[in-house]
């Protein structure tokens, strides 16, 4: 017969963890409703106030709850933000990941710049254009042009009136700035890069959502696809390597 496994600490600050997440949701509770203190929840659980301490501060991490000083803990309003950094690190280091992470930019920008279209301000417009012009003259110079096309598609999702999908965006945008070398990701840039982001600023100026679409598409297609070719003349360098070793 199998025996069952003693309980740990671990163990039980997960057990609490979820019971906490329980109260949460069964309770209906919305963002800024304040919770029961420590001392309460460990008289009802039985346990130490300690333990629910540190089950509390793990629901902190993972963006649940916020203690807030001479109030308490509430709960908070849903974000990505607790998740972004941990999850933009974690994919980064996984060839797969990335390039299926590519897939599902495609897909966010051909839903969310229908409902960006409509929003995009005129000083937007300038702005990218701005943005644009920057791009075709630093990519002249040999510069990055990596803070200037961050900044082209943040605009775009900034007028989504979708605060998550901006939070997404950005975890896109952090992983492909983790995939690679930093200083390559930021140097070198696929050749026609500045003019992709025109031909998108025109369709966008024209209001076109379906050309704008594709364009956005196009464009996340041929940075998949250097990317793809970057990975292959890795995996190529590091069996050289291992050969030589």
């Amino acid at each position: 017969m199998e025996q069952l496994s003693p309980l740990t600490a671990l163990n039980l600050n997960d057990m609490i963890s979820q019971r906490l997440k329980e109260y949460i949701f069964r309770n209906r509770l919305k963002a800024g409703d304040k919770l029961p203190t420590e001392v309460q929840f460990a008289q009802q659980l039985n346990v130490s106030r300690t333990a629910v301490r540190e089950a509390l501060r793990s629901l902190e991490a993972l963006g649940l709850v916020e203690a807030r000083q001479g109030f308490g803990r509430i709960v908070r309003d849903f974000s990505f933000e607790s998740l972004l950094s941990t999850l933009s690190f974690g994919v980064a280091y996984s060839d797969e990941s990335i390039i299926n992470l590519f897939e599902i930019r495609k897909a966010l920008d051909s839903f969310f710049i229908t409902q960006a279209l409509p929003k995009i301000l005129p000083e937007d417009i300038d702005l990218m254009q701005q943005l644009v012009d920057q791009m075709e003259q630093r990519t002249i110079q040999g510069e990055s042009i990596f803070d200037e096309d961050h900044r082209f598609h943040q605009i775009i999702y900034q007028r989504c009136g979708n605060p998550l999908a901006l939070q997404l965006f950005e975890i896109t945008w952090q992983v492909r700035t983790y995939a690679i070398d930093q200083d390559k990701a930021r140097r070198e840039e696929a050749p026609g890069t500045a003019h992709e982001h025109r031909q998108i600023l025109n369709a966008i100026r024209n209001n076109d959502p379906d050309l704008t679409k594709r364009l956005l598409v196009d464009h996340h297609w041929n940075m998949e696809q250097r990317y793809k070719i970057w990975f292959a003349n890795q995996s190529t360098q590091d069996k050289g390597e291992e050969i030589q070793k």
